[in-house]
């Protein structure tokens, strides 16, 4: 188990102030507005949209310029509590090292998003703090129950996820903070200044889109880079749409992945909720939990 703590932002009450941004790709205005509204309408927060946060720049939402401004002006608004990333895509390691920490430690805040936004959570567990992988605004509608999973995940709830066996599982328990996200940016994020020991710790990985050789590649560098040596436990959670070349790769995301870590000892269990799919299950990073990989269900719970 890791002796590393992760400090916790204050919890969200109702009629609390939510920052809503896009660090990543162009929103969608339709379901930027609808997710908006179930905020409002079901988590009982005030909305604030960064001010730039429809801008278009060819895949991006604005310019760096204009993406670091809005987040950096949530950060540095004391009376905004959280915020929540509009959705991911691809763009948030082109800003993260330009943004100014200052008031976020003297005021810290929950930060939500998954996908890119794992790039920003890394970040976020270099310096100690907590941070929410969840759903995003464009994603809110998508699934009751991980909507309601981020409503409790910000309100300091207990988080509490029973699911179904694999058959690829690895039974066992562990305890430890947990992190991860996407596998693609925590590869990308090893030996940059957001890099953080993987040891002692729970982690939780999820891609999409992914060719199946890369998929190998990127789990090649974070056993390369020691990362997967002395987890606490693996959950793996969805690998949507993964692609084939031509000339097929002979083994699955999840083959892959449990290839990678035979040898180890630590649970592991597969196909969790978690990720691009329609059930994507708030996680606390950095918060301290116990993962139970049993042979009749799999439980992970808030320590």
């Amino acid at each position: 188990m890791s002796n590393q703590t992760f400090i916790a932002p204050p919890w969200l009450k109702k009629g609390d102030k939510i920052g809503v941004v896009s660090m990543a790709s162009i929103l969608d205005k339709p379901r930027l507005f609808s997710g908006k509204k179930l905020m409002e309408d079901k988590f009982k927060l005030e909305v604030v949209l960064g001010k730039n946060v429809l801008l278009k720049h060819h895949n991006f939402a604005g310019t760096d310029e204009q993406r670091l401004q809005d987040f950096q002006e949530m950060l540095n608004n004391s009376e905004i509590k959280t915020i929540i990333a509009g959705r991911g895509g691809y763009g948030s390691t082109r800003i993260i090292d330009a943004v100014d920490w200052t008031s976020f430690k003297t005021n810290p805040k929950w930060i939500v998003g998954f996908s890119d936004i794992t790039a920003v959570h890394q970040k976020i567990q270099s310096m100690g703090y907590q941070s929410i992988h969840g759903p995003m605004v464009v994603t809110l509608t998508k699934d009751q129950k991980s909507t309601k999973s981020l409503h409790e995940a910000l309100l300091g709830k207990i988080l509490n996820y029973k699911e179904t066996i694999h058959k690829l599982n690895r039974m066992g328990t562990g305890e430890g903070p947990i992190i991860g996200g996407n596998l693609c940016l925590l590869a990308h994020n090893i030996g940059s200044k957001a890099d953080i020991p993987f040891d002692g710790k729970i982690l939780f990985l999820e891609d999409i889109s992914e060719y199946l050789y890369n998929i190998d590649r990127m789990m090649v560098q974070l056993k390369r880079a020691g990362k997967l040596n002395n987890l606490a436990g693996l959950v793996v959670g969805q690998f949507s749409d993964a692609k084939e070349n031509s000339t097929k790769f002979g083994k699955s995301a999840f083959g892959i992945i449990k290839e990678h870590t035979e040898g180890y000892g630590y649970p592991i269990t597969f196909n969790f909720p978690i990720g691009h799919d329609t059930k994507n299950r708030a996680i606390r990073c950095g918060e301290n939990m116990l993962l139970t990989v049993a042979n009749d269900m799999v439980t992970l719970v808030s320590k």
